[in-house]
């Protein structure tokens, strides 16, 4: 059954996503023996071209300013905590303490609110995390979280969530600031015309069965299965030094 290999496009670095990009547009502009006469794919591969040189200059202004590359690594780590938070609570789904159930089902509800909050915007990801922190105060909700034993998590994020806000408030050029919007909400803006261009291809290959779009596909595949293979060697790569170090 045709399918679009598994790629999680936000665990690439913003390095990796941009070369993706390149690789995908490049590779299909330039199919030998085929020439793409699809108007909506020619024009998905023209956004995404015209995108990816606005997301290089972004990528340069960020390299170039020490302020604004502090900035964007204390939003990775906000980001690795909430994550963190979530996860941890997945553990408790097969519990077989009720109580744990009770405070997994809550929290579930709670959480579901916040979702994909990671790749809001920094001013709303920082209101997020502050209002999704007020919430956990909350005496029900932090009885929860002490059954859990996930008031650590939660300490986490509020600690990275505070020093992202401590730099991002001192910033010194209002050009920091854009340069920090920028390069977040361009790739979120690039993601999803990325990911509707691969589903649009998968469809019509589905669809037609033809050499245009079969041939599409398997280039889009090979791409992201080369990346996919990077975020596998990499995680394989921490656990095996988790392992060492225990």
């Amino acid at each position: 059954m045709k399918k679009l290999e598994n790629l999680s496009l936000t665990r690439l670095s913003n390095l990796e996503f941009g070369q993706l990009l390149k690789s995908s547009c490049e590779g299909l502009g330039n199919m030998e023996g085929i020439t793409i006469t699809d108007e909506v794919l020619v024009n998905y591969l023209t956004i995404l071209e015209t995108k990816s040189v606005d997301y290089d200059k972004a990528q340069l202004q960020t390299t170039k300013s020490d302020e604004t590359a502090k900035i964007v690594e204390a939003d990775k780590q906000r980001d690795n905590a909430v994550t963190a938070l979530f996860r941890i609570l997945k553990v408790f789904e097969l519990s077989e303490q009720p109580n744990e159930l009770e405070a997994f089902s809550s929290l579930t509800n709670l959480f579901y609110n916040y979702k994909g909050i990671q790749n809001w915007n920094f001013v709303e990801e920082t209101n997020g995390i502050d209002k999704l922190l007020t919430d956990l105060s909350i005496p029900k909700y932090n009885q929860h979280l002490n059954v859990l034993k996930m008031l650590p998590f939660a300490e986490r994020l509020k600690t990275a969530n505070d020093q992202f806000k401590l730099l991002f408030s001192g910033r010194t050029h209002e050009k920091a600031n854009k340069e920090v919007f920028d390069i977040k909400l361009l790739r979120q803006e690039i993601n999803k015309i990325y990911s509707d261009m691969t589903n649009y291809v998968l469809s019509l290959s589905k669809a037609l069965d033809s050499e245009q779009y079969n041939r599409a596909l398997t280039l889009i595949n090979t791409t992201r299965k080369y990346y996919s293979d990077i975020l596998a060697r990499r995680t394989t790569k921490a656990t095996t030094n988790t392992a060492t170090v225990n």
